[in-house]
């Protein structure tokens, strides 16, 4: 007889642990009702989410729980022995870097695995992230400024809650050890009367993106890049198709991240705690652990917008925890390159990695040098007003933005070099032609064709 688990995938096509994973970030609305009506003590109330989180856990990936929980223990240790001292960071980032990449090495396959390393990266930024706060913390009391407090080392019991909180421990979002503490102290709690409104919203933007996923993967699915057929469509069709794959694929990771969003918010965890004091509520105050802003991503005219609207709360983190510790390179372009290296070995050892965060650099550096030619010429800008012109390029700009994202995806996708390199070959490498030209030839011609306008005073000192 089959079990539920097997049934499902069965019936749906996907698999079992595909399965586990979306029951388990369902399971957390549940969980999170429950928590919301706990009037009970801290002490309770994280043995409550330690309890449920591991439960996640040892559901979706049985005795490999043993990974995580090593890590837990090894985390208290350093916190304990190391708090005050300069090597709290080196060794945390170390240790768990070392230890994820090791897991892959042993686990990795030629295909996306939905294994015990996937929770795993999410725990590593968490404990890695909080290492660095209790390391800043010191460092802020140490040069005596007045208003910052040591964070306190948290309990074994508050780091396992804080941990494996149920709605994050598989796919994020990452939050700080000072947010858990403030919502688990019911410091959120009179500021969420509008939780269940709002949670409701995220998990039915969840739900329908899961559809439009599963829907939209039976007309453009990853085997279809690879076909004869795909290479035998016209050179624009590759890419119109390229384009909708992409983001369709895209629609996976939102999916989930809205429906663990919702489940978060359930738990009373996403305040946005920005001004003191009682005040109307605002739905947006909810949004603290946003990992994608769908209005921005569905509305994008350059990749910036990706960047800014995708995996919101991982690039957070690695703005505050990699990106300006790299000031001391004294060149922003290094400090981003290595931002982006860092989370292309964060997510493993496949060159398809490598190669996205790679086109990211490469198409990110493109709009940064080109994008102010176009706003600092007063004739470009005045004929963007008109309304044809306005129309033609936000038709460009939704291909450029559209297409080139699959572009950019495909090596994440499809991991292996032959698969993606092929994909490449089959669409003439034109969005590696299209980032080298921008980042190395485009700027120099616009600048000929389409110089800044001079300001008045400018003209007067060469009349003078």
């Amino acid at each position: 007889m089959l079990n539920p688990v097997e049934a499902l995938a069965n019936a749906s096509g996907a698999s079992q642990p595909a399965i586990r994973l979306i029951l388990s970030v369902l399971a957390s609305y549940p969980l999170g009702a429950v928590y919301r009506n706990l009037k009970t003590s801290t002490t309770v109330k994280n043995i409550y989410i330690a309890v449920t989180g591991l439960a996640i856990v040892l559901f979706n990936y049985g005795f490999d729980l043993y990974h995580s929980l090593l890590a837990v223990a090894v985390t208290y240790l350093f916190n304990t022995f190391f708090a005050t001292s300069s090597l709290l960071v080196p060794l945390s980032f170390c240790y768990h870097l070392s230890y994820l990449l090791v897991g892959y090495y042993y686990t990795t396959s030629n295909t996306y695995d939905i294994k015990w390393t996937m929770p795993h990266c999410v725990l590593v930024l968490r404990l890695i992230g909080l290492a660095f706060d209790i390391s800043d913390s010191r460092e802020k009391v140490r040069q005596n400024k007045r208003d910052d407090k040591c964070i306190e080392v948290p309990s074994l019991l508050e780091l396992v809650a804080f941990t494996y909180f149920p709605a994050s421990v598989l796919v994020g979002p990452q939050f700080s050890l000072l947010r858990y503490k403030r919502f688990v102290s019911g410091e959120y709690e009179k500021h969420t009367t509008g939780v269940p409104a709002y949670a409701a919203k995220k998990f039915l933007q969840g739900a329908f993106y899961l559809i439009v996923n599963q829907v939209g993967s039976q007309f453009v699915s990853d085997t279809y890049l690879l076909s004869p057929e795909y290479e035998q469509e016209s050179f624009f069709m590759r890419h119109v198709y390229m384009g909708i794959w992409g983001r369709v694929a895209l629609y996976k990771y939102i999916s989930i991240w809205l429906l663990a969003e919702g489940a978060a918010v359930l738990f009373g965890l996403t305040y946005i705690d920005a001004k003191p004091g009682d005040r109307e509520y605002d739905s947006d105050e909810l949004s603290g652990c946003s990992n994608i802003k769908v209005g921005v991503f569905e509305n994008t005219s350059k990749f910036g917008h990706y960047v800014e609207s995708f995996n919101v709360q991982t690039n957070h983190w690695v703005a505050v925890y990699v990106y300006k510790r790299l000031k001391f390179l004294n060149n922003r372009v290094l400090s981003h390159f290595g931002a982006l290296l860092f989370l292309a070995i964060w997510h493993g050892f496949h060159s398809g990695y490598y190669m996205t965060f790679l086109m990211e650099f490469m198409v990110i550096r493109m709009e940064k040098e080109i994008e102010p030619i176009f706003q600092k010429n007063e004739r470009i800008q005045a004929l963007m007003q008109q309304p044809l012109v306005k129309l033609a390029v936000f038709i460009v700009l939704k291909f450029y933005t559209i297409a080139f994202a699959g572009w950019c995806l495909i090596p994440f996708v499809f991991l292996s070099f032959s698969k993606w390199w092929h994909i490449y070959t089959v669409v003439r490498f034109s969005g590696l032609i299209l980032f080298l030209l921008g980042n190395f030839a485009f700027k120099p011609i616009l600048l000929a064709i389409l110089p800044a306008n001079a300001t008045p005073n400018t003209e007067a000192k060469k009349a003078q």
